[in-house]
């Protein structure tokens, strides 16, 4: 099937096109300025210099094609097709292929012709095989998650600069390698059910295997075709132009045809252009090209990628369409790959396609929670039965139990009769003192439920670990995640005893459930507070909470300490909404409501004109009947208390965001955020909107930041990019309290409508990066690096790591001083178990505290312990010296003279580092066809030397040499050393050690 292009032509605004050229303007006039040549232009450029300018100030690297919809803006390379566009082609054409092979929710089979000539369009995917009662929210989620891992490899600092990860530097032999590498651990993630580490992989798989077809002159040697060899499992590449081999020829124009040699690609040798100087360019190879490519400053000159349509960032410009439309291709036909070696089913959870949300329990299981068990146990049992075989069927199911002074394990499990005999064989274990170990409980639910879920907390206790609140709450601002707490206990109650199951009778403070307040408001959920009694009734919030199409569209929930209020609340209910339903719940002694024609209904009315009411204790829950007047509805109460009022209802009509910031340079572009909004730093909120009308005129043009109590923080114009749904907002300067967010637009009629993500966004000071690039081994130390980036002023920040498995780390807290606008890196180690089983997750988590500041930042890593059997097949590096020279005299001073070595290192996996063991001498390493040539050269002062070569799954080998000693008799030897696990552990001890020693920071 020929695939389908969606919809990729940028549409923003003339005044948001002046606004970021200006900024671009302004930005480079607050720094110093430089000379910029512009000589041998083959035309003038002279009106974009002070945007080049501003683009070279930020980081450098060579990357493939643009990484995303904003790199067109900031690059005025408008029709390019960037990372974002080629992904999104192919995994909705895939995705179009899956749906087509199966019946849909009518039995019908989809055929191509239904998108004859038509854009593909998520939303509409999922629509026309699942119909309304299915969001695509989880599929827009998937997508985002593996076009913003793509983007990132342009922009973090692990990989924005190796040249392997981009086909760079003629590194092709150890980059398929790493695709098929990453390609294996992509299906071992999806059959762990680890799916966010596998889209992060995709993400990151699919960039590389795009740059291919960007970097190399595939398309200039006329191939209109994919690969045959990269990324096919059972294949090397073959046919890679050697180190002494010349590719190119001088170009001292923009544009840059023919410059590749016409006897090369005569042989049809594979290259790819050199960038920057991280790789010294030899004497002959070809540039990567465009204005920031320091190595177009040695002959030859020139470049070769295909990047973009922009002559400034890409010399082979002009062929820019064909690789694109290769990259496409080559993505399709690995997504088609890894369908058929996943099966739908575990395809369809890779990429989120399906049915709705899960249930997810935690549960206190002391003595007093019999009532609290039975309600989780009858509405799991009903939401089942009801759901079982429908698109509305919960498509996982998460438990995990706690008391004091244990919790866990997780029981999670993605068939309902499974998860229903987890739930049986709960029962209530006994008494004790009343606090337990729910936010550890929470904390492992946080962590293995998918992202913008909703957790349902029961508990008649309060918190023992209340040290994890900060943690939690990151978690939760991290997977978008609600949190409601059904607590079966009056919070008014200043003692409790045996007749709750929990021994001895003791004094309570009356504000210890004040922190699962705090954390309900700032995760959108709710808190209520119930009885035995009412238990099973309220519980019914659960399946509210728990369909896919479930929105938000008002949430506020009111701290007071016995003080009588009267209170009105307003919400707008709009056309697209099916169903809507009001929770009211706290110590409310009367509420009212009122439609926008003025009709009212109160609490004291059950069954009335504008819907249906029902009240156990404290909690009332408000079913408005259709069909509902759209319009401003307001809500009047009177309470005593704290109280919540919560809005919501079924529609298709959702949105997800999250905050990026500009990145400038060769490849400018939006790179997310992992970690929350930074205090004071200008960024962009990114909008994916889903259930837009399709033909309909409903827009959206303005997002609102809500403080506590409803506040107003600021607002900003939400600028459409494209058709798909993609909306961006400029936040000037992030707020420093927390905020949700509120989004708002019009219908097809002019009337107004409105959603709400009610999360809350606390602000951070630092921005961290928490990376692992090798194989969590049993019996191993295992490093972790940590960046920091500070936006402020110079900081000292105290770092802390611990991991949920207890596994002991050389150190556990570190601190650092971190310059403003710069960097700094550190590394923890941890050691594995020999006895940890391959497969198991650990879970680390990192914490980033200022001495000064107020706010702690969090970052959480998943890694899955390794099989050993799988290391043990990869050998250490392998090298052999194949050339000396020297001048080494006893007629000169041996530091005026120099000795050279050229070493030709075999590896099966790619060389990841080169260092100097011994010897006073520098060594470089680039690649060398199906191998890695390293350079040595030292003076005559020292005569011998040992390389030690690092593999990428971090085996080393050693290369031990001499200079050859005229006049000596000495014959020239070279020694070739692979290691063995034996020496692999000592290497990486060794390491270890290393690092300690250094403070593990470097700026």
């Amino acid at each position: 099937m020929e695939p389908y292009t969606p919809v990729g032509a940028l549409v923003i605004s003339a005044y948001s096109h002046w606004h970021g050229a200006k900024e671009l303007w302004m930005n480079a006039h607050r720094r110093p300025k430089s000379k910029i040549n512009v000589s041998n232009m083959d035309y003038s450029l002279a009106w974009l210099i002070p945007c080049l300018w501003a683009l070279m100030l930020l980081p450098r690297g060579s990357h493939g094609f643009f990484p995303n919809f904003w790199s067109k803006a900031m690059s005025f390379s408008w029709t390019s097709s960037t990372h974002q566009d080629i992904t999104e082609a192919a995994i909705l054409n895939v995705t179009l292929e899956l749906f087509m092979g199966m019946r849909d929710q009518r039995g019908r089979a989809m055929k191509a012709l239904d998108f004859k000539g038509k854009t593909l369009i998520a939303d509409d995917l999922i629509y026309a095989y699942f119909g309304s009662k299915v969001s695509p929210k989880r599929f827009r989620s998937a997508i985002i998650d593996v076009v913003n891992a793509n983007a990132a490899m342009d922009f973090q600092n692990t990989t924005r600069n190796d040249p392997p990860l981009h086909f760079d530097s003629e590194n092709i032999w150890t980059a398929n390698r790493l695709l098929l590498d990453t390609r294996k651990g992509i299906v071992q993630d999806v059959h762990a059910e680890h799916y966010e580490a596998a889209r992060e992989k995709l993400g990151k798989l699919l960039h590389s295997l795009q740059d291919f077809y960007s970097h190399s002159n595939w398309v200039e040697m006329g191939y209109r075709k994919v690969h045959p060899e990269i990324l096919t499992p059972g294949k090397d590449v073959s046919s890679i132009a050697e180190a002494n081999v010349p590719t190119c020829t001088d170009c001292g124009e923009w544009t840059c045809k023919d410059n590749i040699l016409e006897s090369f690609n005569k042989r049809k040798l594979l290259t790819t252009g050199y960038f920057g100087t991280e790789q010294e360019k030899p004497q002959g190879k070809c540039s990567h090209g465009g204005y920031f490519d320091e190595s177009t400053h040695r002959n030859p000159r020139g470049g070769i990628n295909k990047d973009s349509h922009s002559p400034v960032f890409s010399p082979h410009h002009y062929l820019h369409g064909d690789a694109a439309k290769l990259a496409q291709e080559a993505s399709i036909k690995f997504l088609r790959e890894l369908w058929k070696d996943l099966k739908d089913k575990h395809f369809m959870r890779l990429l989120n396609i399906g049915s709705s949300t899960g249930l997810s329990f935690v549960i206190d299981t002391t003595g007093s929670m019999g009532e609290e068990i039975m309600a989780a146990k009858l509405q799991t049992r009903a939401i089942i039965e009801k759901r079982r075989y429908t698109p509305e069927e919960p498509d996982y199911y998460v438990l995990v139990p706690f008391h004091d002074p244990e919790f866990g394990p997780v029981y999670k499990t993605r068939n309902p009769d499974e998860f229903w005999t987890f739930l049986n064989l709960l029962s209530p274990l006994g008494g004790g003192d009343e606090p337990e170990m729910s936010l550890s409980a929470i904390q492992l639910a946080l962590m293995n439920t998918p992202p913008h879920s909703e957790i349902f907390v029961f508990t008649d206790a309060s918190a023992k670990d209340a040290e994890l609140k900060k943690a939690v709450e990151s978690l939760i601002q991290e997977r978008k995640a609600k949190v409601t707490f059904l607590i079966t206990e009056d919070p008014s109650r200043s003692m409790v005893g045996s007749s709750r199951g929990r021994g001895r009778r003791e004094l309570l403070p009356a504000n210890r459930f004040d922190l699962y307040a705090s954390l309900a408001q700032n995760s959108g959920g709710q808190i209520v507070f119930t009885n035995n009694e009412n238990i099973k009734d309220v519980s019914t919030i659960i399946e509210d909470a728990t369909n896919s199409t479930t929105v938000t569209l008002f949430h506020i929930q009111k701290t007071a300490t016995g003080v009588q209020s009267r209170e009105n609340y307003h919400f707008q209910l709009d056309s697209l909404l099916e169903s809507v339903t009001i929770h009211i719940h706290g110590k409310v002694l009367y509420f009212e409501i009122t439609n926008p024609a003025g009709r009212r209904q109160s609490n004291l009315m059950p069954n009335g004109p504008l819907g249906h009411i029902t009240t156990y204790g404290h909690f009332s829950k408000v079913t408005l009947r259709a069909p509902m007047l759209v319009g401003q509805w307001m809500v009047e109460l009177e309470a005593q208390d704290s109280h919540t009022v919560h809005v919501q209802g079924q529609s298709l009509l959702d949105f997800l965001y999250y905050f990026a910031v500009p990145v400038n340079g060769s490849h400018p572009g939006l790179y997310k955020l992992d970690s929350r909004p930074i205090t004071g730093v200008n960024c962009v909120m990114v909008m994916a909107v889903t259930g837009l009308p399709p033909g309909s005129s409903t827009h959206l043009d303005q997002v609102t930041l809500m403080g506590s109590a409803g506040r107003t923080l600021g607002q900003m114009a939400l600028q459409e990019t494209n058709h798909t749904g993609l909306y961006v907002a400029e936040v000037d300067s992030v707020p420093e309290e927390g905020f949700s967010i509120l989004m708002s637009g019009r219908d097809g009629e002019d009337r107004p409508l409105v959603r709400t993500s009610p999360q809350v966004n606390t602000p951070v000071d630092c921005h961290m990066e928490v990376v692992s690039d090798a194989p969590l081994l049993p019996a191993h130390w295992h490093k972790i690096t940590v960046s920091i980036t500070n936006y402020g002023q110079s900081q000292e920040y105290i770092l802390m790591s611990k991991n949920n498995g207890g596994l002991p780390m050389n150190v556990s807290t570190l601190r650092v001083q971190v310059p403003g606008n710069e960097t700094a890196q550190g590394h923890f180690w941890m050691l594995v178990p020999a006895q940890m089983e391959p497969g198991s997750t650990v879970t680390v988590s990192t914490q980033a505290t200022s001495t000064e500041g107020e706010h702690s930042n969090f970052a959480f890593l998943q890694l899955q312990v390794t099989e050993p059997a799988e290391m043990k097949a990869v050998a250490g590096p392998n090298c052999t010296v194949t050339a000396l020279e020297e001048n080494c005299s006893d007629e000169l001073p041996c530091e005026a003279a120099t000795w050279k070595a050229t070493l030709r290192v075999q590896d099966t996996v790619g060389v990841k580092e080169v260092r100097v063991a011994q010897g006073e001498g520098r060594a470089s390493h680039g690649a060398d066809g199906q191998a890695e040539r390293v350079l040595y050269s030292s003076d005559c002062c020292s005569m011998d030397a040992i390389i030690l070569v690092t593999n990428r799954k971090g085996r080393s080998g050693t290369c031990r040499f001499s200079a050859p000693t005229a006049g000596s008799g000495r014959p020239v030897g070279s020694r070739s050393r692979g290691s063995r696990a034996g020496s692999w552990a000592l290497a990486s001890l060794a390491a270890m050690l290393g690092a300690q020693a250094a403070v593990a920071f470097a700026g």
